[in-house]
């Protein structure tokens, strides 16, 4: 079964605002087995949004759009689709009472604009918005489904998971797909390629296997269709065990986790503090780690020393240390952990101090040289990192080295 998805929207089209919705669809159609043909976008025009409808039914059986149904004038998609359908626009009690209730709950007033949005085409099955005035809509043509959303993330997301998905299941009664993910760190893609070779080789033809790289992690995504689940799930954990085998230290999690959650899930399980010295990436990590819901019960705070005088005046660094090692070095990043102990009085601490770029580097320490301390009452290790010339992706990668260096301190899979 495939499936075409349809972006709507000038503001796309000259790069003022980025698409994340078609990424979101994707990954969820992918999920429950449906191949995704073509991602395009269209400009608001009601022709352009029709000649795309139609070049997308010959080809595909499912055509998703998102965008074009607000209030204002540009938004031309729900008269395209009427007049595509050959469909009136009539106003539904439904959608309506939807948009009164929305309104109410903003504290604004109903106006002209709210009440034509209850307009909607009479051929199609409406798709009540519970977070918005725009209502969805399916249409089926030939054994073939239109369905269109509102372009707002938060709001399309929240009905495409809760109601759309269920509606194409049904409907195209989709075949069951078991998706396992492993998430990885601290290899690089093709040194990680390279590693599972044989064991890629010898996978069940059944199992398919995607490599879904980030600056931060890799994640590893084994999936299999069929029909009796616990068959399914059990050769899926029996291949995920071969993946412990292999490359274990730098698996931290399984399924939809990010590090600052495992790290999260360590602190609490030991009953430890948390606490950062940051310099070059800023306060990241503390961002990172205070992302998660309950973070307040592990994680003491941070300092950001930015400058020399604040590692020296708050954490203690030697002025000898940064006169004779640079702050960009082994002993002054474990000064600065040691020095944030006793500071916040934290169980482990985090140090990072570096250059992010994209100026500053010598031929001694080049950009993207990072040094990462990690340290308890009773010992501190420190590692070296060398990331590149990118300044952003280098604050991401010392930021989610730091956390992983952490995670591995605690666990006990690295010594000095």
């Amino acid at each position: 079964m495939k499936a075409d998805i349809i972006t709507i929207g000038d503001e796309i089209l000259i790069g003022q605002i980025t698409d994340t919705n078609s990424v979101f669809i994707a990954e969820n159609l992918n999920i429950i087995g449906v191949t995704v043909r073509q991602i395009i976008t269209v400009s608001d025009d009601k022709e352009v949004i029709k000649n795309a409808v139609d070049n997308s039914l010959q080809k595909a059986d499912l055509v998703i759009l998102s965008g074009g149904l607000g209030p204002t004038d540009d938004d031309k998609t729900k008269e395209a689709l009427a007049e595509y359908f050959n469909s009136k626009l009539i106003e539904n009690a439904d959608v309506l009472e939807d948009i009164k209730r929305f309104v109410k709950s903003k504290n604004s007033s109903l106006n002209d604009r709210n009440i034509k949005q209850a307009e909607v085409p009479d051929k199609c099955k409406v798709i009540r918005n519970d977070n918005g005035t725009a209502a969805g809509m399916w249409f089926e043509k030939d054994k073939k489904v239109v369905v269109s959303m509102p372009a707002v993330p938060f709001e399309m997301k929240e009905m495409f998971e809760n109601k759309v998905l269920n509606l194409i299941k049904e409907y195209f009664k989709t075949p069951h797909i078991i998706h396992k993910t492993i998430q990885t760190i601290g290899i690089p893609e093709s040194e990680l390629a390279e590693k599972l070779s044989d064991w890629e080789k010898n996978l069940d033809s059944k199992i398919s296997l995607a490599y879904l790289p980030s600056p931060e992690r890799i994640r590893l995504r084994l999936s299999i269709t069929c029909d009796n689940v616990e068959t399914a799930t059990e050769k899926l954990d029996k291949e995920i065990l071969e993946l412990y085998k292999i490359i274990g230290k730098n698996i931290f999690g399984e399924g939809d986790v990010y590090l600052q959650d495992v790290i999260g899930e360590i602190l609490l399980k030991n009953k430890k503090t948390l606490a950062t010295a940051e310099s070059c990436t800023g306060g990241n990590i503390s961002r990172l780690i205070t992302s998660v819901a309950g973070s307040s019960k592990y994680f003491k705070g941070s300092i950001v020393a930015y400058s020399n005088e604040v590692k020296q005046k708050i954490l203690g660094v030697s002025p000898f240390t940064l006169m004779k090692q640079g702050a960009v070095s082994k002993e002054t990043v474990e000064e600065m952990a040691l020095g944030l102990l006793k500071v916040i009085n934290s169980d482990y601490a985090i140090a990072v101090s570096g250059i992010a770029g994209p100026d500053g580097g010598t031929d001694e320490k080049p950009v993207g040289t990072i040094w990462i301390a990690v340290s308890d009452k009773y010992k501190c290790i420190s590692k070296k990192y060398n990331f590149g010339n990118r300044r952003n992706v280098n604050v991401r990668l010392a930021s989610s080295r730091a956390m992983d260096l952490l995670r591995n301190f605690i666990e006990g899979n690295i010594t000095e």
